[in-house]
């Protein structure tokens, strides 16, 4: 059994306080085709901390944001970092309405929150952020400036020193699905930060089995 990139990516944000939505449709204002899907919506609360005792140290590529509500809309690739055409393109309105869909924004502005997106690819309300994310094995031009870049190497790295650094905290995961215990298995069976990312790879479809990571 292996899995894909996406739940890679989710696993990511997940150990670093974002609660999650997968495949996240956007309905058309008329018909029945979908206009597009996100790959993954989250939302993080700025005073999050995992472990009160000795207060788990997230990422900050993805975690700095001073606002109480950071909101991201995250594509996923398998190569190159990218945003699909749905999230470039402001005729399309599909930003305006993920944000109507999303509601922490209030409908008065979404129409400028929609156009500092599309062009700056983030948008501040009150204590409110949100902003676009692409999560990828390597960097891409996108059009959109300042959209953050976050490489599959990172999101390895910072899985890897999260179940190593907290053995004990992280050994009860019964509850989570097969692909998030593959990461804890894979963790704590390799000592070493190169065999862990290759055999990540492998099972979440970045390479082929025997295939060597670039």
């Amino acid at each position: 059994m292996t899995s894909n990139p996406e739940r890679l990516a989710y696993w990511y944000l997940r150990l670093n306080g974002f609660l999650l939505l997968e495949d996240f449709i956007i309905h058309p204002d008329e018909g029945s085709d979908q206009r597009t899907d996100i790959d993954l919506l989250g939302v993080r609360f700025f005073h999050r901390a995992e472990n009160c005792i000795h207060p788990m140290q997230d990422d900050p590529r993805i975690t700095r944001c001073n606002k109480l509500c950071n909101v991201i809309i995250t594509e996923v690739k398998k190569g190159q970092c990218a945003l699909n055409g749905p999230w470039t393109n402001p005729k399309d309105r599909n930003i305006h309405r993920i944000l109507t869909a999303i509601g922490c924004i209030p409908r008065a502005n979404i129409k400028m929150a929609a156009k500092n997106l599309y062009e700056s690819g983030c948008y501040h309300y009150g204590n409110i952020s949100c902003q676009l994310i692409s999560i990828g094995n390597s960097p891409g031009n996108i059009a959109i400036p300042n959209v953050p870049q976050i490489l599959f190497t990172n999101v390895i790295e910072f899985i890897f020193n999260r179940f190593r650094d907290y053995q004990k905290q992280k050994a009860s995961t019964g509850n989570w699905s097969s692909d998030g215990q593959k990461l804890k298995e894979l963790a704590f069976r390799y000592n070493e930060k190169i065999e862990f990312d290759k055999q990540v790879r492998i099972f979440f479809g970045l390479i082929d089995n025997g295939e060597i990571p670039v």
